[in-house]
């Protein structure tokens, strides 16, 4: 009776053994990596939260811009975009930089671009009741890295309102980098500020 009892003891262990490796490990291993996703969440939710924060800190940026500031700016944005004179322009721009012009192109109205001087569909907003027309310009520059640093730097001095939308820069094996850029300017369709 004895044999019975042990061979019984060793079944009992054994089916427990088989119940822990098919049943109770897999489901270790599934909370394992359900915990795994919710830390992943958390972490991206956090990332999410930040990106928030700073967008809200920016937005309070702009709308801390004063009345008279706003005046100021709708006197430089100019009335509407001349894009021969605007090419000319970024020529002598280019000229000026040292780097050699490979692409200069008007695209046209971008009408799904968006500026950052004007918000959504907000009537109570003091940054404008329209958004201003987007045009932008595709330019291409070969040169080394201290003329196309100038370039950028004109850019950024130029009396036109310019906005960098893309820019990818490459080098060759001799030092010259090609830059390939989209650059936005904004026609004055817009009032910028409300009469509220």
């Amino acid at each position: 009776m004895k044999s019975i009892g042990t061979f019984s003891q060793i079944g009992a262990v054994l089916v427990a053994g088989v119940i822990g490796f098919y049943y109770v490990q897999p489901t270790i291993n599934e909370i394992g990596a359900i915990q795994t996703d919710i830390a992943e969440l958390q972490l991206e939710r956090n990332k999410i939260a930040d990106i928030n924060n700073n967008l809200d800190q920016k937005l309070a940026t702009l709308q801390s811009v004063s009345r008279s500031n706003k005046e100021k700016l709708a006197t430089y944005m100019p009335r509407l975009v001349d894009d021969i004179a605007v090419l000319r322009d970024l020529s002598y721009i280019m000229l000026e930089a040292g780097v050699t012009n490979t692409v200069l192109a008007y695209d046209g109205i971008q009408a799904d671009r968006v500026s950052v001087l004007s918000e959504d569909d907000n009537t109570s907003s003091t940054l404008g009741d329209l958004q201003p027309t987007a045009h932008s310009f595709t330019v291409g520059v070969q040169g080394d890295y201290l003329a196309i640093k100038q370039l950028l730097s004109l850019l950024e001095q130029n009396e036109y309102p310019l906005e960098v939308h893309q820019l990818s820069l490459a080098a060759d094996e001799f030092g010259i980098m090609s830059a390939d850029m989209t650059l936005v300017t904004y026609a004055d369709d817009m009032v910028l500020v409300n009469s509220n």
